[in-house]
This record gives structure tokens, sequence and C-alpha cells, in this order.
């Protein structure tokens, strides 16, 4: 009966203390951890006597009744040799009643907790064993996603060409082509939800709807019995082109490298978040699946006819994992140490945004803006490095008679045309003078005006727009720029910004709104993203709750206040107080 008492681990019966622990049957029975198992038998002897305090347990008849033991230390009890005599109980009838009763209970208990009770009729408890979570080679997650870096689908059987060249004949309108290809492709690659998000806005950009087909009738085995391959993969397609939204297929222009040039370069920047610490990782993974989709295409020949395209939409993908993550370095560089400083001394968006030593950082030098100081010393140093004869010599003589100023402020587009770097004699001047301590030096970024595509329509008279539409003479700049901002351009990129035009020739630019690749392109779709076809009718108007109708009630009844709140303000020179009631 060692499982009534917790005194160890050991076991019973085949029944282990742990088991015991979880059993109905041992919480219902009062365990005393300090009787060992000598006192649980009549007569039971042990070099152990009982606890002194009364061992009673009322309101149950099958435990044991109050007992007499001897103290095992006294004299008196001690042998010959002098050790003490072993205890021993005095039993009596009511304690073998007792006893007689626990060895029941034990027993019955034993029974219960090893889950062979006759009285229940059941066998030996099985304990449940936990699911075992399957590895990741079964749940698919390992399994090829088709995006590898060297993936390639498998060669075509006869029996595969034979239907592809039905689903893909030129003679299908390419609109009924491209969705049951977009269909088989995705039945073919592992889309997770980054992916598809960014398959989705790609499509969606070239005229192509995703989500089920309305008014088709669904399917059913009955109706594709009676139908080909080819009416079964259009009808099953996700991805559709919606001509009755866009007005017809004579409307569209099929354009693989329009969409691919547009995606990259406006719509993917503004969708996405491409962090310019992770920017060639960012890129090249939304480049691969677009990348990925053109290939599938041109190696099921999909679209014979527009093979061209194809493979010039697949070079814009390669041109962008170059050009969109050194956008991203520039726009985060941008303008750089010497324009800053233009920018401080002579009025620019940088003006007065220094602030020594701020609360938070009083250690630090605070990164936006330039103090004075460091600005001036930046100027003069990159001007007698960089500025020519000319300006260097009308910049003294203004500044001595105090007549240095800002001649005119604009926006400008701009697309570079060349990068300089420091040569040898500016690198060596850097490090010789003592000033330039701590300065870069300094390059020359050369661009020209570029006509965005996305400037807005003016309206304009119609003298005013002939003259408007005559071609306006191509105008160049030059900036002095580091060396570390030029290594984030590259010929062809454009950008807009506030340029500045100073009195003594030369301009600096401050104020950046985008960087934007060379292959920088719009096109109209990108207007009808999320349009749809207004309704024949206007819809009536709602009903008013009535909530909304007890509060019109109330505030017709003069409950006026309830809308209105009353400000006071600082008391005037009178001593009376301002209310103003908004």
């Amino acid at each position: 009966m060692v499982h009534l008492q917790e005194i160890n681990a050991s076991t019973t019966n085949g029944v282990s203390r742990q088991d015991t622990e979880s059993s109905p049957v041992r919480d219902a029975v009062y365990v005393r951890a300090d009787l060992p198992n000598n006192h649980l038998t009549p007569g039971g002897g042990g070099p152990t006597s009982p606890p002194s305090e009364d061992r009673t347990f009322t309101g149950d008849p099958n435990l044991l009744a109050p007992w007499e033991a001897e103290d095992p230390g006294t004299p008196d009890d001690n042998d010959a040799s002098g050790d003490p005599k072993p205890s021993r109980l005095e039993p009596n009838d009511q304690t073998e009643a007792n006893t007689n009763g626990i060895q029941q209970l034990s027993i019955g208990v034993d029974a219960a907790i090893a889950g062979e009770s006759t009285a229940m009729g059941v066998g030996a408890a099985k304990r449940k064993s936990k699911s075992k979570k399957k590895p990741k080679s079964q749940r698919g997650l390992t399994a090829p996603t088709g995006f590898e870096e060297f993936y390639v689908d498998a060669p075509l059987t006869p029996a595969e060409h034979t239907v592809e060249q039905e689903l893909y004949d030129p003679e299908i309108p390419f609109s009924q082509r491209i969705e049951v290809a977009i269909q088989r492709y995705c039945a073919r690659r592992n889309l997770d939800s980054t992916r598809k998000d960014v398959f989705d806005k790609y499509l969606s950009l070239g005229g192509i709807s995703a989500g089920p087909k309305q008014f088709s009738g669904g399917l059913d085995a009955a109706a594709m019995s009676d139908m080909s391959a080819a009416d079964v993969a259009l009808m099953k397609a996700t991805h559709f082109v919606d001509l009755d939204k866009y007005g017809g297929e004579e409307v569209f222009e099929v354009d693989f490298e329009g969409c691919a040039k547009a995606f990259f370069s406006s719509r993917l920047p503004q969708l996405y978040y491409l962090s310019s610490i992770n920017a060639v990782k960012d890129v090249q993974a939304k480049t691969n699946i677009i990348r990925n989709f053109l290939n599938y295409l041109l190696h099921h020949d999909v679209c014979p006819d527009y093979r061209s395209q194809v493979y010039a939409a697949r070079a814009v993908c390669d041109l962008a994992d170059k050009e969109l993550p050194k956008t991203m370095n520039a726009q985060s560089y941008f303008p750089g140490e010497f324009q800053t400083a233009c920018s401080e001394i002579f009025g620019g968006v940088f003006h007065g945004t220094y602030a020594k030593n701020p609360d938070w950082a009083p250690d630090a030098e605070s990164s936006a803006g330039m103090s004075p100081e460091v600005a001036h010393r930046t100027f003069k140093i990159g001007l007698a490095a960089q500025g020519s004869d000319e300006v260097t010599k009308l910049y003294r003589d203004q500044n001595a008679a105090h007549s240095l100023e800002t001649l005119k402020v604009y926006t400008a587009c701009l697309e570079v045309t060349e990068l300089l770097p420091a040569d040898e004699g500016v690198k060596r001047f850097y490090e010789k003078h003592p000033a330039a301590k701590g300065l870069s030096a300094l390059g020359r970024l050369k661009a020209k005006s570029w006509d965005p595509p996305f400037k807005p329509f003016r309206d304009l008279t119609a003298e005013e727009r002939l003259a408007e539409g005559k071609p306006t003479a191509m105008e160049f700049y030059e900036f002095f720029v580091e060396d570390y901002v030029l290594d984030t351009c590259f010929v062809g990129m454009k950008f807009e910004t506030t340029v500045h035009d100073l009195s003594f020739g030369l301009k600096f630019f401050d104020n950046i709104s985008g960087v934007f690749c060379s292959f920088y392109g719009s096109i109209p779709n990108e207007r009808l993203i999320g349009w749809r076809v207004p309704e024949a009718e206007p819809l009536p108007p709602r009903e008013k709750s009535m909530i909304t109708s007890a509060l019109e009630e109330i505030v017709g009844n003069g409950g006026d206040d309830m809308t209105k709140s009353t400000v006071r303000g600082s008391d005037d020179d009178d001593g009376e107080d301002n209310e103003e009631t908004w």
C-alpha cells in the first residue's frame, strides 16, 4: 500500500507515483505522507515511532482509530544492551476493523489507478500519445517552388506539345491565350502570399484582373466531359481580361516591354518599401517573379507573334536589378554635404534646420541640417577645389559688397548625362588643406532637363497651348557632389528636385522629390486601377437610423449646446474673459 503515501517515486502493482498524481481516485483519498508502512498493518514493528499528535480522522469509519504507542526513547523500554526496543502498536477490535477497511480501500484504489477494476469491466488504460508534427518534407515546405535560381521547366512530351498547340493557337485571340497561360502557370508554381501579391499587381497594371469569373454558370463533371481542354482551361481561369470594363479588345495594345518598364520604375516603388540596406535582395526577389513568368511564356510558346516583346521585357528585368537598388541608395545620400551647405547659407530647404545639442541627444550633432560654421567651411573649401576662376572671383567681389543673392528657385526634372569623380589634384587639396579635415572630396555631376511622362495637364488657351507646343531649348546643369554620392548614381538616372540659381553663377539643388530609373515610364492602365463602371442610376439614400433621428430631434428642440463647445482663453488687459464658440 505504498501508493497511499507519497514517500518516494517507487512503484507498486505497476503504477508509478506520477500516474497516481493524475488519478481522480487518488484525489478523493486523504493521503498522509508521514505514515510509514509498518503503521498500516496491525502489530507491525519498525524502528520509527508514530508522531505523538492525535491521528484521528473524523468522519471516515474506514480510517484508523486513535492508538497508543509508547515513547521509544524511555529507559524502561531499553534492552540489556541499552538500545531502544522496537515500537509496536496495541491493536484492538476497532483497529483491526479499520485496518481491514483500509486494505480493501487500497486494493480498490490500486485497481482503479491501474484501470483493471472488475466492477468497471474495462481493461488496462492506455495513455494517449501526442500527435507528432509532420516533418517539413512531408508537409511540402521543402518542395521546389519553381523560383529557384537555376530552375527550368522540363521538356515537353509530344502529347503535351500537341495539347499546347491547341491551347495557344495564334488564331485564338491573345486575351484568351494569356488567360489560359496564366492559369497553367499558377498551377505549376508555388506562389506564396508575397509572390502572388507581386504577380497580381503586375497583371493588374497590364489590364488583367484577378478573381473568379462571374456569371459563368460554374463547372461540373457533365459539363466538362463535353468540353475540349482549351475550353476547360479557359473556364477555370482566375485571371482574365475584362474587355467589357475597358471597351473591347480593340482598345488594348499588347506591350510587354512597356508594362515591365512602368511596373518596375513607377508602380513597384509606390507599392512596396524597398530598403536601401537590403535593396539588391528586395529588388531581385520581385524581378525574379516576373522574369520567371516571361520565361514560361517563351518556353511554352504562348505568344509567338509577340516573342520579341517578351525578350525585351525580360531585358528590362535584368536592367531593374542593376538600377533600382542604386536609385534607393541615391535617394538616401542626396543631396550631399556641399549641396546641404549651400542650402543652409543661401536660404534653401535646410536653412535653420540645425538644432544644437538637442535634449534627446546632448552629446551628438543633429542629423538634420548643418551648423552655419560647418556649412561655411564646407562651401568655401568646395568652391576653392572645384569652382572656376570666374565663379570664384565673382563670389569674392559680391561677398565683399554684401550683394550675394538667389536669382531663381524652381522645380526641375533632370537626367544624369555624365559623372566626373574628383581627380588627383582635388583629392590632394582635401588631404593637405587643414580646413578640409573631415570633408569628402568633391566631384561633378552633369545633367540635362527631362520632360517627365507624369507632367500634369495645364489649362491653357489656344494661343498659350500653341506656344507651349514649341520645343523648348535643352538646359544643362552642373553640380558639385561628393564622390560617395556619385557612386550611387548612373548615367541615365532621372530625378526631380528644387534648383537654386545664385548671382555669382553657381547652381545647387536641395529638395529631392524622387529618383527614377533610366527606363522610367508610365502607361494609361495605371489610372484605371480600381476604376469601376458607374451605376446607371444613383443608389437611393440610406434611411436614417433611430439614433440619428433622435439626435436631430434633440438638436431641433433646443439642444444646440450638445454640438457646441466653449473655449475660454486668457484674460485680456481689461480683465474680461474671452470666449470662443466653435
